[in-house]
C-alpha cells in the first residue's frame, strides 16, 4: 500500500465526462425531441422546490456529519469552517469512493490533526448508514406494490446481516470465512474492519441509530425531489405516487451504491429510467424527462456549488488542489 499526490482536477475529469454522457444518451434514447418538448412544458416552480429539498438534504447530511466530527473527538474546527468544508467536498461525488475519502481525510486532518485514518471512518459510517437508510425508504416506497415486498424486505435483512458480521471480532491476521466466499469482499471487510478499529466510538449502537434516522429524514427529502419532479411534469398528486418516487428513488440509489462507481453516473439514470417506465404505464419519454430532471436539480447543482465556493473559500481553509492522499494497494 502506498499514498502519492494528485491533482483533483484530473479525478473530478472522468465523473465530468461520464455524467454528460449519461444524460445525453439517456435523452437519445428517450427521443430527444419529445423529452425537448415535455421540458418547455415543464412546471419550473417544481424545479426549484427539487432544488430546495435537495439542499434540505445536504442540510441534514451536514447535520449526520456534525455529529459524527464530535464524537470523533474534532474539537478545533469552526461550525462554519465544518459547514464550509462540507459543501467543498461535495464535488467529490464524482471521484471514486476511496479516492474522495482520501481528499476528505487530508483536508479534515489540515484543518483538525485528526488522523486521517480516523477521519476516514467518519465517512465509511456515513456510507452504512446512507446505505440502511436507502433500504428502510425502498420498503417504505412499496407499500404501493406490494408484490415486491418480499424482494426488498430479504435485501434489507442481508445488509443488516453483514452489519453484524462485521462487529463480530475476526482473529487478528486471520482470514475472513465471508470473504473467501465472497472473492468482491476482499478488500471492502479489511477496509471496514480498518475504520471500526480507528474510530470505534462512530460504531456504537447509538451514533450509528442517530445517523442511521438522519440518514432516512436526509434521503426522504430526495424523493420528494422527485415527486416535485413528477409533478412538474403534469402527473396529479397522490400518496401512489409520493410511494413511487420514494421506490424509484431509494431502488436507483441502491444499484448506484452497488455499482460502486462515481457518483452512480450513468447507472442511477438508467435504473431510473427503466422503472419509471415500467410504474408509470410505460411512458419512457416522461421517465427520461424526470430522470435528467432530477438529477439536474440534486446532483448537478449542487456539485456546481460546491465546485464555487470551494474556488472562493477553498485557499483560506488551507485546500489546495495539489493534495490528497490517495490509497492504492
Amino acid at each position: 500500500m502506498f499514498a502519492h499526490t494528485r491533482s483533483i482536477y484530473k479525478q473530478l475529469l472522468p465523473g465530468l465526462i461520464l455524467g454528460i454522457i449519461a444524460l445525453v444518451g439517456l435523452a437519445l434514447l428517450g427521443n430527444a425531441k419529445h423529452v425537448v418538448s415535455l421540458f418547455g412544458t415543464f412546471q419550473w416552480l417544481n424545479f426549484g422546490l427539487a432544488i430546495a429539498l435537495s439542499f434540505l438534504n445536504q442540510a441534514l447530511r451536514f447535520l449526520k456529519r456534525a455529529i459524527n466530527f464530535h464524537t470523533s473527538g474534532v474539537r478545533n474546527v469552526s461550525f462554519i469552517e465544518s459547514m464550509v468544508l462540507f459543501m467543498i467536498c461535495l464535488p467529490l461525488s464524482v471521484t471514486p469512493s476511496r479516492v474522495g475519502e482520501s481528499f476528505k481525510g487530508i483536508w479534515l486532518f489540515k484543518r483538525s490533526g485528526i488522523p486521517v485514518e480516523r477521519a476516514v471512518s467518519v465517512f465509511m459510517v456515513e456510507q452504512i448508514a446512507d446505505g440502511l437508510s436507502v433500504f428502510v425508504l425502498m420498503v417504505i416506497g412499496t407499500f404501493a406494490y406490494p408484490s415486491l415486498w418480499p424482494l426488498f424486505l430479504s435485501l434489507f435483512l442481508a445488509f443488516l446481516g453483514l452489519l453484524v458480521y462485521f462487529k463480530i471480532p475476526q482473529p487478528e491476521g486471520g482470514p475472513s470465512l465471508l470473504s473467501n466466499k465472497v472473492p468482491i469482499l476482499k478488500q471492502i471487510i479489511p477496509h471496514l474492519r480498518e475504520c471500526i478499529d480507528a474510530n470505534p466510538a462512530l460504531f456504537t449502537i447509538g451514533n450509528m441509530a442517530v445517523s442511521f434516522l438522519l440518514g432516512i429524514l436526509s434521503w426522504a427529502a430526495e424523493g420528494a425531489a422527485l415527486f416535485m419532479i413528477l409533478r412538474g411534469l403534469g402527473f396529479a398528486p397522490s400518496l401512489p405516487l409520493i410511494a413511487t418516487a420514494i421506490l424509484v428513488f431509494a431502488f436507483a440509489t441502491t444499484v448506484s451504491l452497488a455499482s460502486r462507481l462515481p457518483g452512480g453516473l450513468g447507472v442511477m439514470e438508467v435504473a431510473m429510467a427503466m422503472l419509471l417506465t415500467l410504474l408509470l404505464d410505460f411512458q419512457p419519454d416522461k421517465a427520461v424527462a424526470a430522470t435528467i430532471l432530477f438529477r439536474l436539480a440534486t446532483f448537478w447543482v449542487t456539485f456546481i456549488f460546491g465546485l464555487g465556493l470551494w474556488s472562493v473559500a477553498g485557499k483560506p481553509l488551507g485546500i489546495k488542489s495539489q493534495e490528497g492522499r490517495i490509497i492504492e494497494g
